[in-house]
């Protein structure tokens, strides 16, 4: 009786940490078509993208078949009403797709990325 009450005690103490604990720190997405982000071509794919530092700042590396194929700087931001595993895109003067930002559960990665302009 006396394990259960203790094993009761110990879930009432754990259950606020594991209710308020930080989201994740990965996404899976999947590109229809290929992107790049910070100079760097992805083709279309499911990747994995995980984010290291505690904000805003983050390293992004993206994954795919366990192997990290691109390492970028991003922002953290605070976005309400955002689903995870979407992703914005904008496209370039060749039509090439840069990824802007990987949105998650209220939250949103946005990458450092510079549309090159034509002629420059």
């Amino acid at each position: 009786m006396k394990s259960k009450a203790l094993f009761a005690a110990a879930i009432m103490v754990l259950m606020p940490t594991l209710v308020f604990a930080r989201q994740k720190d990965s996404v899976q997405v999947q590109f229809q078509g290929p992107v790049s982000v910070a100079g760097k071509q992805l083709a279309a794919g499911q990747y994995k993208l995980i984010w290291q530092g505690t904000g805003p700042d983050v390293t992004v590396n993206f994954i795919e078949h366990r192997k990290i194929v691109a390492s970028v700087p991003a922002n953290l931001v605070s976005v309400p009403d955002s689903q995870a595993g979407t992703y914005e895109t904008e496209a370039e003067p060749d039509k090439t797709g840069v990824l802007q930002a990987v949105d998650l559960n209220h939250e949103s990665i946005r990458f450092q990325n510079s549309i090159s302009v034509a002629g420059n």
